[in-house]
């Protein structure tokens, strides 16, 4: 049963395209959350894609620092 499973991902840094970062939850989570850290301005995009089974689907502003947690 992987019911509560969680995980939370390094620092990431958008590039204004979208990025996978890997997972360990070996499904496609159903909760998830980014939480961004830091910002080089005001004017902050955040867009969650297509999550995978290995991968979280993320595209940020460029230079904004986020980390993304997950759970099944």
């Amino acid at each position: 049963d992987l019911r509560g499973k969680y995980f939370l991902s390094a620092e990431v840094t958008g590039n204004g395209s979208a990025q996978t970062t890997a997972h360990t939850l070996k499904r496609v989570p159903t909760v998830t959350t980014v939480i961004v850290s830091d910002t080089p301005n005001s004017a902050v995009v955040i867009t969650e894609g297509t999550h995978t089974s290995t991968g979280f689907v993320v595209t940020a502003t460029t230079g904004t620092k986020y980390k993304i947690y997950g759970e099944v």
